[in-house]
């Protein structure tokens, strides 16, 4: 006897019992994008001092990619943020499960990290505003939702290509003696975090770059550009304080539109794959003086030809298998010590509210990192799109992460999206902790232990292991 069943419901029955034939098995895509800026006077994430907004160059958007294979379903948001709240993440997953019936490991929500959009998260002095943080989640849950409701069908192909001009290691070896003391008053480190153009002390850089341009490419059933996804490890470029802005991530965006020749559905989305140290700036040659938001557009212009180059090259398939898996890691927190405690309230006694002293704004996130859990659980995402890879990070992650995690992945390419799933701070390497310097300073936005690399870097492989696994069979 019959009884009637929810569509999702009776699909996946009727695929169980094989009545669904493998010639009906079609890819359908949609992309859309939510406005998330917010009004001016908002408290602007990216520095160590808080700076409000005061002017608007460009908008800030979440995008999103929606795949359906028939089987199953994946989600990518890409915001234009800084950061995302733990809280922001889980609020916008929960509103996305209960609109589309996407679980959490079917979506991937990750912030591109400009430094001229709000506080999303609390990063230094720069308080996120709980009023944007909900407004922020229910946009991004939106662009999904409006993403369900443009489904059609499609077809999507990937490639890699190099672009290492734009990429240097923002982490220096010096000479002797020329380092200075870190915030907390030790002279232990080894490495310097942007020690200035034409230093005469430079050795040499610290650490690699990854010069791999991504490029998931997705058209409609007729051929024409739908979405272009992207992933390159590059931070921020940077504009004029109090300014929102997206950075390059959005201005590649428009040059991957007029550059493909797309229509007005088309959408491209850039991520940032693990850059925690690596910047646009080569302080060990010439730099020319920019004009504000020159450097930006020139970034977003090489890259984007680059990435036109790799798009004209796709092969492009009808179907796919959709997998993904999200593990979350056990981590330790570099609390401080009891001493340490004392010594931050010593020098925060007088201090005025808004902190300028490097010393003090470290002991104010001594006394706040007191507060932490002694331990935090990390989410890591893989990801298989047909015979492609994708893995994420939930911070800052040093390049030589996402360079091993390509090395050793079963799927060859393996793309790499960092910042995503949360706000974990920084995570450098091993090395790096023992060379020291600023992103390994221990703060808000550095505080996983010191092992936290290799632990995350396994559980992404572990993710990709068995995805890989699966396609085998």
């Amino acid at each position: 006897m019959w009884r009637l069943l929810p569509r999702r419901s009776l699909f996946l029955a009727l695929a169980g019992a094989g009545v669904l034939r493998s010639s009906e098995r079609r890819l359908r895509a949609a992309v859309a994008m939510t406005n998330i800026t917010p009004p001016l006077g908002t408290n602007i994430a990216g520095s160590m001092r808080n700076h409000t907004a005061k002017d608007i160059h460009d908008e800030l958007h979440a995008r999103c990619l929606l795949l359906d294979n028939g089987r199953s379903k994946l989600a990518i948001v890409i915001v234009d943020s800084c950061a995302l709240a733990n809280e922001v993440v889980a609020s916008a997953k929960k509103q996305i499960e209960q609109a589309t019936g996407l679980a959490a490991h079917q979506t991937l929500l990750a912030a591109t990290h400009t430094h001229s959009a709000p506080a999303a998260a609390f990063l230094f002095q720069s308080k996120p505003d709980p009023r944007y943080q909900e407004f922020l989640a229910t946009r991004i849950a939106d662009a999904v939702r409006l993403a369900m409701l443009r489904l059609q069908p499609a077809k999507l192909g990937w490639g890699v290509g190099r672009e290492p001009r734009l990429l240097f290691n923002r982490r220096y070896f010096m000479r002797p003696g020329s380092i200075p003391a870190d915030p907390f008053g030790r002279q232990t480190d080894q490495v310097l975090m942007n020690p200035g153009l034409g230093n005469p002390n430079i050795i040499k850089p610290a650490g690699p770059i990854d010069p791999e341009v991504s490029i998931l490419g997705v058209t409609t059933d007729a051929g024409e550009p739908l979405c272009a996804l992207g992933s390159y490890a590059l931070h921020y470029v940077g504009v004029p304080a109090g300014i929102i802005s997206a950075d390059y991530f959005a201005v590649w965006a428009s040059q991957m539109q007029s550059r493909l020749q797309a229509g007005p559905a088309f959408i491209a989305i850039l991520a940032n794959g693990c850059s925690g140290d690596v910047n646009n700036i080569n302080y060990l040659g010439l730099e020319r003086k920019y004009s504000p938001f020159e450097r930006m557009q020139e970034v977003a212009s090489v890259l984007a030809e680059e990435s036109v180059r790799v798009w004209r090259q796709i092969r492009f398939q009808e179907w796919v298998d959709l997998e993904a898996t999200l593990e979350e890691v056990e981590l330790k927190v570099r609390k401080p010590s009891v001493q340490e405690v004392a010594e931050a309230q010593r020098l925060l006694q007088g201090a005025p509210e808004d902190l300028s002293d490097r010393r003090q704004i470290y002991a104010k996130e001594t006394l706040q990192l007191a507060s932490y859990p002694d331990l935090v659980r990390a989410p890591v995402q893989a990801i298989r799109i047909g015979d492609l890879g994708m893995a994420t990070f939930p911070g800052e992650a040093f390049t030589e992460l996402g360079l091993e995690v390509k090395r050793r992945s079963p799927f060859q390419p393996t793309f790499l999206i960092e910042l995503a799933h949360g706000y974990y701070g920084y995570i450098p390497t091993v090395e790096a902790h023992r060379l020291g310097g600023y992103e390994t300073w221990r703060a808000k936005s550095s505080f996983l232990e010191v092992e936290a690399a290799p632990k995350l870097v396994e559980a992404a492989l572990r993710g990709l292991t068995k995805l890989h696994r699966r396609e085998s069979r």
